[in-house]
């Protein structure tokens, strides 16, 4: 999940932009050495990496460069880049204006100006895992007697962030929709209810509309919720072992 997708209510319950405690809590991150993920502007190309220093005094972030230059291409051509982390087990999210490539010690970095603010959620359940592009994650919604296939961005026992486009119409924010088919790669596929939350319409750079919608689950079933705990830890997981 993403910032732009959270509700303004999230936003000013959950907001710090105090400098000295934005510095404390990415350091602590940075010290952690918690998986971060940077999304490009349009969400298709997303990078799991690190923090590997913080500069007060160049008011800036570093985080090690990806192995997959084009990846990398699409974080530094973004406009704005969003992140999503965690400290202490409890979600954090920011965004910062862009990227640039740079080295430092003689290793590859990418290089963010210090965020202004961040959300720290204070809900474990709030913890969104971003789902991996080469496994996608999908969910069919029924809307007005037509299925429309989703892309899941991101997941949490909470709910999901979907991607979407614009001639998928017919979903709207306040609205719940029931038996909307979860399929989780290796796992299985499940019925549940989504309630949207928020709908939010990025224009990305060749001029495409997409539409990411912020969803709750409504009466997920234990066994349920149980299985997406599992899918979640399994692919954290998978990604730290592939990071060592």
């Amino acid at each position: 999940m993403k910032i732009n997708a959270c509700s303004a209510e999230e936003i000013e319950r959950y907001k710090i932009d105090h400098p000295s405690e934005i510095e404390r809590i990415l350091s602590s991150i940075m010290a952690k050495k918690a998986l971060v993920t940077a999304y490009s502007e349009d969400s298709r190309d997303f990078l799991v990496t690190s923090l590997t220093a913080v500069d007060l005094p160049g008011k800036a972030i570093y985080l090690g460069a990806g192995n997959d230059a084009a990846v990398n291409q699409a974080l530094t051509a973004s406009r704005e880049v969003s992140f999503n982390t965690a400290h202490n087990q409890i979600r954090v999210l920011f965004t910062t204006p862009g990227l640039s490539l740079t080295t430092l010690a003689g290793e590859p970095m990418l290089r963010a100006e210090m965020p202004k603010a961040l959300l720290r959620f204070q809900r474990r359940e709030y913890y969104r895992l971003p789902t991996p592009m080469t496994h996608p994650v999908k969910c069919l919604i029924g809307v007005d007697s037509t299925t429309l296939e989703t892309t899941v961005l991101d997941i949490s026992i909470g709910g999901v962030c979907v991607l979407a486009y614009t001639e998928d119409v017919g979903l709207r924010a306040g609205e719940t929709y029931r038996d909307c088919k979860l399929s989780l790669p290796d796992a299985g596929n499940y019925l549940v209810s989504l309630h949207v939350r928020v709908i939010y319409e990025p224009t990305v750079k060749n001029g495409v509309v997409t539409r990411r919608l912020g969803c709750q689950f409504i009466d997920l079933a234990p066994s349920v919720e149980t299985d997406i705990q599992r899918y979640i830890i399994r692919v954290e997981r998978e990604r730290l072992a592939n990071m060592l």
